[in-house]
Formats: C-alpha cells, sequence, structure tokens
C-alpha cells in the first residue's frame, strides 16, 4: 500500500457519516462507478465493437449482433428484438414477454448458434443457457420516448429539446442475469487480469451494447418510414441513456453481503479522501477543471426543472444550492482566499461548505472534486473483489463480543426496540411476482418466511444477553444456551475489521426509506437521472451521455461524460 493510499485511508470520513440514510439518500455516480469504469477499460484497452449482424425489418423486428473484440478475448451480444404490445411492457420479473432479449456469448457466433440461442433466450426465466453465455438480459422499448424519437427522425429533424423528463431512454433494461443463474457460466473462470474479472464489467458491457441497440433500432425504423430520415446527430447522438427501474430487491442484496457493501462504499469514499486533504496551487489546471465541472452540472441540474422528485429535492433548488459553492471556487481562483482568508485545502474547503449545504449538494460535489482522482483509478478496481465469509469463532470471550458491538455497533442506539414504530415492517419474496416487498407485522401474511434483513434488531437483542453473560464465558458455550442468536454472531465476528459493513439504519421501521439504500447502490454501478416513483422505487439511466460503441473506432471516446446537459437548440435543426 502507499503511503498515499494509505493517508487516504486515514482520512476517510467515519462510518456513522457514511452509512446514515441521509448521506446515502445524496449518492451520485463517479469516475469510479461500474459504468465509467468500463468505458476507461474499453478505451486503454483497445476494444473494438462492430455491428457484425443486423437483419431488422420496417419495426425494428430480428437479430442484432454485435462483435467485441478485447484484448485476446471475443465476446457476441446476440439480441433479438420483437414489438409487443404496451400492455404487456412491464419491469416485474413475472413479465412473460419484451421488445428485446439478448445474451452475451463467448466468441463469435454463427447462425447456427443464433438460432440455438433463440428460444432459450427469449424465454428467459424459462429458457436454460449453455457454458458459452455470460450475460441474459431483457428491455422493452421506452413507451414515452421510442416512438417520438423514429417519428423526429423519420422527419428529417432531431428531438426537441425538454421534451424527456427526468429520465432521457430509448430503452428500458429489466433484468441482467448471471453467474450460474440458468445454467449461465460461473464467473470464477475469469483470473486476474482478464477484463471481466472485475465486479460487473460483463453486466455493465451488456448495458452499454443495450444502449447502443436502443440507438440502432430507432434510426432504422426511422429509416424504414422515410427516405429522409436522419441519424441521431451532434449531442443527441451521445444524449440517451439505458433506463431502468429499480425496486426494492436490491436492498437485501447489500444487507446479506456485508463485504460488498464495504467494497462499494471505499469505492466512493477512499479516492474523495485522497482528492480533499490535497494542497491545491490555484494556477493548475484542477482549478479550472472543477470550476467546469460545477458549471455543467449546475446547468445539468436546472434543465431539471421545479419538479420535486419526493423525496429528493428539485433540480433547480439543486443547482442554486451549487451557487455558493461555485462562489467559493471563484474568489479562490481569484484571489487564492476562500470566506476572506487564504486556503491552503480548496478542496476540503468545498466539501465541508457543500456538506452544511444537505447530502444532496455535498453529493454533487463529492462526484466533482472524485474526477481528480484519476491516479487511484487502478487502486479501486483492485479493491472490488472480496471474500464473504459467516464464521463464528467460538473461543471468542462474551466480554470481547461485548466489545465489538459496543465499538461497531453504537449506533444501535438511535432505535428504541419497545417502540412498536421500530418493528412496524417486514420484507418477503411475493410468490406472485417474485420480487421483495415490505409489509405491515401482525396484518399482512408472510411473517413466517420473511427475510433475515434485521440486523439492526438481531444484533440489539444479542447484546441484551450478552449483559447477562459473564465476561470470560466463550463465545461457543454462550451460544449453547442461546442459540438463536447464531446469526447475529457470525455477524458482528466477520465484520469486525470493515468499515463500512454495515447500513446504519432499521429496516423493519415504518419510517425506513428504501429509496436511500438503492440510490447508492445504482450510483455504484454509474447510475444518475434519479425518478422516484414511491417510496419504494424509482426510474433512473445508465450510460447518459456516455461514448458510443463507433467512438472507439475513431477516438473520440473519452472519459468526460458526468453530468450530461440536454442537447442545445443548435441540435434541434432539421435535415433535408
Amino acid at each position: 500500500m502507499t503511503a498515499q493510499v494509505q493517508s487516504a485511508y486515514a482520512a476517510l470520513r467515519p462510518a456513522d457519516v457514511v452509512l446514515s440514510p441521509d448521506d446515502l439518500g445524496g449518492a451520485r455516480a463517479t469516475r469510479h462507478s461500474f459504468s465509467r469504469s468500463l468505458v476507461r477499460r474499453a478505451v486503454a484497452g483497445g476494444w473494438d465493437i462492430t455491428l457484425g449482424r443486423a437483419d431488422l425489418d420496417e419495426h425494428g423486428c430480428g437479430v442484432v449482433v454485435f462483435d467485441v473484440s478485447a484484448e485476446g478475448h471475443r465476446w457476441s451480444f446476440v439480441a433479438f428484438s420483437q414489438t409487443i404490445d404496451e400492455s404487456d411492457r412491464e419491469d416485474r420479473v413475472v413479465a412473460s414477454s419484451w421488445d428485446v432479449t439478448a445474451a452475451l456469448v463467448d466468441g463469435a457466433v454463427d447462425d447456427d448458434d443464433v438460432a440455438r440461442l433463440r428460444p432459450e433466450v427469449i424465454r428467459q426465466e424459462q429458457g436454460r443457457a449453455d457454458e458459452r453465455t455470460l450475460i441474459w438480459t431483457r428491455a422493452n422499448r421506452s413507451g414515452r420516448f421510442f416512438e417520438y424519437v423514429v417519428d423526429r427522425l423519420a422527419d428529417g429533424a432531431q428531438p426537441e429539446p425538454g421534451v424527456f423528463g427526468l429520465s432521457p431512454y430509448l430503452l428500458r433494461s429489466t433484468a441482467f442475469y448471471s453467474n450460474g443463474k440458468f445454467g449461465l457460466a460461473d464467473f470464477e473462470r475469469f483470473e486476474h487480469g482478464h477484463p471481466f474479472a472485475v465486479p460487473y464489467r460483463a453486466h455493465m458491457l451488456s448495458a452499454w451494447l443495450l444502449r447502443e441497440l436502443g440507438y440502432e433500432l430507432a434510426e432504422r425504423c426511422a429509416a424504414a418510414r422515410s427516405e429522409t430520415a436522419v441519424r441521431l446527430d451532434g449531442d443527441w447522438r451521445r444524449y440517451f441513456g439505458l433506463g431502468n427501474a429499480t425496486g426494492l430487491g436490491m436492498v437485501p442484496y447489500v444487507v446479506n453481503h456485508p463485504e460488498v457493501l464495504d467494497a462499494w462504499i471505499r469505492l466512493r469514499e477512499l479516492p474523495l479522501a485522497d482528492v480533499v486533504a490535497r494542497t491545491v496551487d490555484r494556477t493548475g489546471p484542477d482549478v479550472p477543471r472543477v470550476r467546469t465541472l460545477l458549471e455543467r452540472a449546475a446547468r445539468y441540474l436546472a434543465e431539471q426543472g421545479d419538479t420535486e422528485p419526493t423525496p429528493y429535492t428539485s433540480g433547480a433548488k439543486l443547482a442554486a444550492g451549487l451557487r455558493p459553492i461555485q462562489d467559493l471556487l471563484t474568489e479562490y481562483a481569484t484571489y487564492g482566499t476562500m470566506g476572506g482568508a487564504i486556503e491552503a485545502q480548496p478542496w476540503q474547503h468545498l466539501h465541508e461548505a457543500a456538506a452544511a449545504a444537505g447530502s444532496e449538494v455535498r453529493g454533487v460535489v463529492a462526484s466533482v472534486l472524485t474526477e481528480l482522482a484519476d491516479d487511484l483509478d487502478d487502486v479501486v478496481e483492485a479493491s472490488l473483489t472480496c471474500q464473504e465469509r459467516r464464521d463464528i469463532d467460538p473461543k471468542m470471550r462474551c466480554g470481547e463480543l461485548r466489545g465489538l458491538i459496543d465499538a461497531d455497533y453504537d449506533w444501535l442506539r438511535e432505535f428504541d426496540f419497545t417502540d412498536p414504530t421500530q418493528t412496524e415492517r417486514f420484507w418477503y419474496s411475493s410468490a406472485n411476482n417474485e420480487e421483495p416487498r415490505r409489509a405491515y407485522a401482525g396484518v399482512d401474511p408472510g411473517e413466517r418466511v420473511q427475510h433475515a434483513v434485521d440486523v439492526a434488531r438481531a444484533v440489539h437483542a444479542l447484546s441484551l444477553d450478552l449483559a447477562g453473560a459473564e465476561a470470560a464465558t466463550s463465545v461457543g458455550e454462550f451460544l449453547l444456551g442461546h442459540p438463536w442468536h447464531r446469526g447475529a454472531v457470525a455477524r458482528v465476528q466477520s465484520v469486525r475489521d470493515l468499515e463500512y459493513a454495515e447500513l446504519h439504519a432499521n429496516l423493519l421501521a415504518g419510517d425506513f426509506l428504501p429509496l436511500h439504500v438503492q440510490r447508492l447502490q445504482l450510483a455504484v454501478y454509474g447510475m444518475d437521472n434519479y425518478n422516484p416513483q414511491s417510496t419504494d422505487w424509482l426510474r433512473v439511466t445508465l450510460f447518459s451521455g456516455a461514448p458510443r460503441v463507433a467512438d472507439l473506432v475513431d477516438g473520440t471516446a473519452d472519459d468526460d461524460w458526468s453530468f450530461t446537459p440536454q442537447p442545445s437548440e443548435a441540435d434541434e435543426r432539421t435535415y433535408a
């Protein structure tokens, strides 16, 4: 570990701040989110992605194959496109048909391979994959935007700015399956150094190509309708992301995988800690870089208008919240001062000022500042692979176990579990929809098969019984008399060396808001344009503003696409 990384670890924000629901609810994508990492790897590795096959009719129905050559590897993204009734387009796991189904396959594919893949891939949950297939995914055309964009292009015009709301996309993904499910290839085959050895890299490639497919389908459909149709041009050719609607299912995942949560939080916090601790030359390139990014972020947010994406703040209000931060940086660039005083660490000052303005303002500023941490890209990527174990150390003494709980779970003092509102809800999986749900304890059925997401309550109950045990008593002996605490003991012992393993939240409380946890996870993936639809799910986009696959070939693929604003009026022009 280098001195730089050691220093950053020492300056990490404390867990009681980072893992609070309020802070999680301000999360934004950063340069180390999985989508950004994929594109950087593709550019650095000289990946070549081409459209190998596009057998589509006038409705965009047929087969599309993207060929990917990357660092001595070859993959094929095979997509089957059809049109379905609007009433059949849904995000639920139990959906039975989709506009697009696709597979990421190891190696090249021929006609026989495509014919063999089709009947399995289009059935998704009811299908069976082979050992060459890495990812299955599916998506639907946007009911709001796909036909609109096709009509505009068919008329020889680009789309109109301001039409697309908070979540601009042409296709909306509904699932990415991998790693053994339905017989898909096991990711353990990917050794260190393999492009897919990094978690979620194969998923991100599939998502990037699914987004590219959306562009291809819209432009093909437009060309079939009119001889004067045009392709998306200017800023429009990068503007749309891949849509996604995310529900409760993501929350139990991070509860059940504390090592993964710790790695994901460090992905965000380590680069931030390094940057805010830096001393800065106000005449150097970093100051104008941050000013430009803050200006872009403010424009991006202002364009979202006054719509309140409850429980979050409107884009207009967030843009206004950035103005004092921008003023501080302007003062620093001009005079070397902030608030009238000489400032040697302006990034720390900006971050603290943003945090004082609220978690969402802080999230924007943290995302901007992390852009300066390009020298930590490899360090962050290497830290994502983690080992997950739930072993019990029966020789540990009860006094030591109590000490671990006192040190690592002091946040439990926030909750009074004698208050019925703190155990008002439970989580379960719906037999009808095959998705996680929340229900009311003592009222709704399903408590007997509820998910074990009650870490706060379980550890609290363990601490109460440990209070009556002798300090010198072994944990093994304690569990002989209290076997129901086995899971909580394994949890506490297994994560004791992890700073960010536990959400500082009670998922059973009536006022627990799942959106904050979902937003953190989505930000790690690289999603943005958060548009909540209820307390339990929200719409987002992935890869909005990202390079197109053709940009890899012509050398215009870049890593500067955070906070992508709407295309300007200059791109709303009509072509002859």
